[in-house]
């Protein structure tokens, strides 16, 4: 204990010393002055107006002469013009349901992102993804069902397919999943 503090006025004391002495290292050292001056001389700065464009007067339009009918014969005409539709022949073909089936559309499909390892290498291949399309939308479940080379690509082809997006199935007008899902996705480094 008696040393550390020993220790500890030595030290205080040396920088009290440093702080207090003269500064005849000062006296020794003169500063070197720089001068700085402008090599290029500034321009006169001058205020520019656009000028106003005069446009042309349009042309004036031609007075459109006024027609005169006779509403009697347009009555007849569209009494002798009249089309005869067979409502059973015209809705023969059709299927009336509550909604229309469709498959899933694509809506936002995000490319994957290029792994830096692979690209600083040069390393090219592929990924096949299989997934699920939720009746929202989403993916969900994706896992890669076989890739070249093995275990390179795999992260970023799974992290691309999360961010995809579908208009969902329908089935008889109802949103349903879609399982099995299967996409091949090339890694090539564009030359």
């Amino acid at each position: 204990m008696m040393l550390s503090l020993l220790l500890a006025g030595t030290i205080f004391w040396a920088l009290w010393t440093l702080i207090n002495q003269d500064s005849s290292v000062g006296k020794l050292l003169q500063a070197t002055r720089i001068e700085f001056t402008r090599m290029r001389k500034d321009t006169q700065v001058e205020s520019k107006r656009d000028e106003k464009v005069e446009r042309e007067k349009p042309k004036v339009a031609p007075e459109v002469p006024k027609m005169s009918m006779a509403m009697s014969g347009v009555d007849n005409i569209v009494a002798i013009l009249n089309p005869t539709i067979d409502p059973n022949s015209a809705m023969r073909g059709l299927s009336l349901t509550a909604g229309s089936d469709r498959d899933v559309i694509p809506l936002v499909r995000i490319n994957p992102e290029y792994p830096q390892r692979a690209l600083s290498r040069g390393i090219e291949g592929w990924v096949i993804v299989q997934f699920t399309i939720t009746a929202a939308g989403t993916v969900k479940d994706p896992k890669v069902v076989d890739a070249d080379p093995k275990g390179i690509f795999d992260d970023a082809a799974i992290k691309s397919i999360l961010r995809w997006r579908y208009n969902p199935k329908v089935e008889e007008g109802v949103a349903v999943e879609r399982v099995g899902i299967r996409t091949l996705l090339r890694f090539q480094i564009e030359q």
